[in-house]
């Protein structure tokens, strides 16, 4: 890597320097000069004059006597040289050191589209079952995975790669609606559901080459329950548990302090997926560079600045994945919009309104489980805790205003946590005069908010900044990574949080999250009083057996926060892929990613 820009440095140097039309000829030049142009000592210079000339990039012609200047010509177009290094960055796993080879001042413009056009081929399928070489699937990723410990994951994600890699005691049917056997066969509960036992399958295989026992899951269990402290993503999931023990072998039984008919769903969730003790023992949870182990049908081979690498585990329990391979590498942040967009299209997924994709290309698309909100921050003083200011800024949220500004035609205005089957009427949420109103009742005296959102929902808190701004209301406006989403204290700094909300397929238990995850918005910002009275409202419906009682209680929750406008839902969004007809098995799940189990490669002919 080094040589190929020390190359381009000195084509590109000598020729702004000697303002030369090309360099395909003898150019004068000393090595002192050469020097100063690459930063390195003449001593240098001459190691890399040689291994230049070796590379047939330039020839070199020494000076002859006192005052006679070296001559050097260059053969190679600087940016063929970065282009075909950059090839062996992308092909070792590395798409950022790859990218940033086309940084450099003085290179064609139009070097980095040859290289996205080149990228485009590489992503996507490649192998051949019959000559033996791996079955491969290649995608860019924009944004990257935080953790893969299932104890730790907060985000959507986390949660899809965790789900490659893991197994959970049951699993949830979105389809049916219902809950079906995983790594327990089968499970049982007594008269009032305090005690609860999980019957393990035989032979389940983690990803070490050691079946799975028991004494695995008590361990996950026990230490979902003490990992982290009490804002942790997912210890509230196990709180009505007294205890955990193992049978035998192969039977786990949990007691609660109390009758909880929400249990199976609990354990059904990915954060309560099981790990082998061996490997995720004290010592090693704050491993980060520790690849994950599990019983999923993925091992995860690579996690690193790079990507991320799935290989198929031929052991898994139940089918096996078709292809066998997933290679996915970061797409460096500094990539435009366009870029991106481009990029997305060469691999088939693209927001395909902006971009149109090939027509006979398959289309899939989903509505996203959850959407965008607008949180409160009711820990904190400031205008935000009188219920006339949260009223206007109800009224200059303008969503249809938004999704059209902005071009978000994927989305359509939210009015609850999760979308209606059916869009709902045009919102009456753009009245500035009645905003105005209620905050002179208010006695509102143009404080300024703090406001935060991530970088990915940016435009959008712009937007409410700007209409905040044209009713007298000033926002600072902070942009926070995703792992500083993450962060209470940092949240409680503000008095306003942008974010978003996405469920995975169990609607019941996603719903109680939102609640119960001492690191999300509505939780963090809830008062003392708001969250014992969400923590009891959620034990009433735990002890409740019949499950659609349940599901109403739950979703009849969301009036704890909307009727004091604690939190504004703002838009639901859909997710679309395009793809070539070559690949089968694309389903999408509500997280907005597509399985990769199911994935394989059509080698026929397809329809157009």
């Amino acid at each position: 890597m080094q040589l190929a820009l020390q190359y381009a440095q000195l084509k590109t140097s000598i020729m702004r320097v000697s303002q030369i039309p090309h360099t395909y000829m003898d150019v004068p030049v000393s090595v002192e000069e050469i020097s100063g142009y690459l930063y390195c000592t003449e001593r240098n210079v001459k190691i890399l004059i040689r291994k230049m000339t070796e590379m047939g990039w330039i020839v070199w012609t020494p000076g002859r006597g006192r005052g006679h200047r070296s001559m050097i010509r260059f053969l190679v177009p600087a940016e063929d040289v970065l282009m075909a290094e950059a090839k062996i960055h992308v092909e070792q796993g590395n798409l950022n050191n790859a990218m940033s080879l086309f940084q450099m001042e003085g290179l064609d413009g139009g070097v980095m589209d040859r290289f996205l056009a080149w990228l485009g081929s590489y992503f996507g399928y490649t192998g051949n079952c019959e000559s033996g070489n791996l079955e491969t699937l290649r995608l860019p990723m924009q944004i990257r995975v935080l953790t893969l410990d299932p104890a730790d994951v907060l985000f959507s994600r986390d949660l899809h790669f965790v789900k490659q890699a893991f197994d959970t005691l049951l699993y949830f049917n979105p389809i049916c609606g219902s809950l079906e056997p995983g790594l327990a066969h089968e499970w049982e509960c007594n008269a009032d559901a305090t005690v609860w036992t999980f019957y393990l399958r035989k032979r389940v295989r983690f990803h070490h080459g050691r079946d799975l026992t028991a004494d695995d899951v008590v361990f996950s269990f026990n230490r979902l329950r003490s990992l982290g402290t009490e804002d942790s993503p997912s210890r509230w999931l196990l709180k009505s548990v007294k205890d955990i023990r193992a049978v035998d072998r192969l039977t786990v039984r949990m007691e609660l302090t109390a009758p909880n008919y929400m249990l199976p769903h609990y354990v059904s969730s990915y954060q309560a997926a099981i790990v082998p003790a061996d490997v995720y023992s004290a010592n090693k949870v704050a491993d980060a560079s520790m690849l994950p182990v599990g019983t999923g049908p993925f091992r995860i081979t690579r996690h690193d600045a790079g990507g991320i690498t799935l290989e198929a585990f031929e052991d898994y329990y139940k089918e096996s994945a078709h292809l066998d391979r997933i290679e996915l590498l970061y797409v460096p942040d500094n990539v435009s919009d366009r870029r991106w967009q481009q990029l997305n299209f060469q691999m088939g997924k693209l927001n395909h309104y902006k971009q149109p994709a090939p027509a006979h290309w398959c289309k899939k698309e989903v509505m996203m489980l959850g959407s965008s909100t607008v949180v409160f921050n009711f820990r904190k003083n400031g205008p935000q805790q009188a219920f006339e200011f949260r009223q206007a800024f109800q009224l200059i949220l303008d969503r249809c205003g938004l999704i059209k500004e902005l071009g978000l035609y994927h989305a359509r205005p939210a009015a609850d946590f999760l979308p209606s089957e059916s869009p709902a009427a045009e919102p009456d949420d753009y009245q500035p005069e009645r905003a105005r109103e209620l905050l002179r009742e208010c006695g509102y005296n143009g404080e300024p908010i703090t406001m935060v959102s991530t970088q990915k929902n940016q435009a959008q808190a712009e937007w409410i900044q700007a209409r905040c701004e044209e009713v007298g209301i000033p926002v600072v406006l902070k942009l926070y990574t995703f792992e500083q989403m993450a962060k209470v204290p940092l949240l409680l700094e503000v008095d306003v949080i942008i974010s978003g909300v996405v469920a995975d397929d169990d609607e019941a238990r996603c719903l109680i999250e939102m609640y119960k995850v001492g690191s999300l918005a509505v939780r963090v910002c809830a008062t003392d009083e708001q969250r014992q009275i969400f923590d009891d409202t959620i034990s009433a419906i735990e002890i409740e057996p019949n499950s659609q009682m349940r599901l109403l209680r739950i979703r009849s929750m969301q009036d704890l926060v909307s009727q004091n406008c604690a939190v504004l839902f703002l838009l639901h969004t859909t997710q679309q892929l395009v793809y070539s007809p070559h690949l089968q098995g694309i389903t999408f799940n509500t997280l907005g990613w597509f399985d990769f189990k199911n994935i394989w490669y059509h080698p026929g002919p397809v329809e157009e």
